[in-house]
């Protein structure tokens, strides 16, 4: 097992520019900038990940194809939402099949993924001889704190080590505790969504297929279908914030894509700032700045394409 990626980020798109195999579409929800950790190993069977953030993030994306991931989350991560769930350090997550990551961190985040290649994972279910079944149909299961520990502590000992022989030990006994675990753990039927749970994921899917989505409560209400109390409450539970405060900073994390795309000859930041819906200059570069930590002429000028 050798070290694919050992560093530190302070800038969101670089960070999802850089990280392998994984495909990632994240928005920063707290103000600050942004700022990670990041260590990557591979090795033909498994790939291991490292990650602490120091900010809140909307998760999106996809973990390795041709791999079944796992999460070891960090010991003082408690409380945030994964795949519509609640979850806590003392839950192990298992990805769904296809893949898809929809998470909502706050700060001081802290997560180790571990990904199986899927013929590695089929050999080592016969060579265990346990039922794949808790693998494919659960995808949060509670763990005894004393499992957990060890989980976490074999992650650690991969991220943490300068041997490459000893790390791809560790990360076979670290893959067997895993398939173990899951028949293991404390397992059980997903709880129903909630109607505000429901009402939010409605408000996201709006807002993810719309280039420009607007923050009009009345708006938002209508499609989510509940009553503005409602909808105000589901999003300060799940994201911290307000629908209106969050749609807006939704449309700043595009506005900064943008300008990083942009040739700063061609194009200026007002030109990006209307067409997201942002009418007065002043208050975009007020809050754009407050969230990413420096001016947008500055993301243009220093990030943006320069001319063939």
């Amino acid at each position: 097992m050798k070290t694919a990626l050992d560093t530190s980020f302070n800038d969101l798109e670089q960070f999802m520019q850089e990280v392998q195999h994984w495909d990632l579409d994240f928005r920063i929800l707290d103000t600050g900038g942004f700022l990670c950790r990041l260590k990557q190993l591979v090795s033909r069977d498994v790939l291991v990940s490292y990650v602490r953030f120091q900010r809140s993030l909307d998760q999106a994306g996809a973990t390795p194809p041709g791999y079944r991931t796992f999460g070891i989350i960090g010991k003082t991560c408690n409380g945030f939402w994964w795949r519509g769930q609640q979850v806590s350090c003392n839950d192990l997550l298992v990805f769904p099949p296809s893949n898809e990551l929809k998470s909502v961190s706050h700060g001081d985040f802290e997560v180790f993924t571990v990904s199986l290649h899927s013929i590695y994972l089929e050999q080592l279910v016969n060579d265990l001889g346990i039922a794949i079944d808790p693998i494919s149909k659960h995808e949060v299961i509670p763990l005894e704190p004393r499992v957990i520990h060890e989980l976490r502590t074999l992650a650690g000992m991969i991220v943490n080590s300068t041997n490459s022989a000893a790390t791809s030990a560790i990360s076979q006994a670290l893959a067997e505790k895993l398939l173990i675990s899951t028949n293991t753990g404390i397992s059980g039927k997903r709880a129903p969504l909630r109607r505000r749970d429901l009402a939010i994921d409605r408000v996201a899917e709006y807002i993810r297929s719309t280039p420009a989505p607007v923050s009009d409560s009345a708006n938002l209400c209508r499609i989510a279908s509940v009553s503005e109390r409602t909808l105000q409450y589901a999003f300060m539970e799940r994201y911290g914030i307000p629908p209106n405060v969050y749609v807006r900073w939704w449309n700043l994390n595009t506005a900064r894509r943008l300008l990083i795309q942009a040739n700063p000859v061609e194009t200026t930041v007002n030109d990006i700032a209307v067409s997201l819906g942002f009418l007065h200059g002043g208050q975009f570069a007020a809050d754009y700045r407050k969230l990413f930590s420096e001016l947008p002429s500055t993301t243009l000028d220093s990030k943006g394409q320069t001319p063939n």
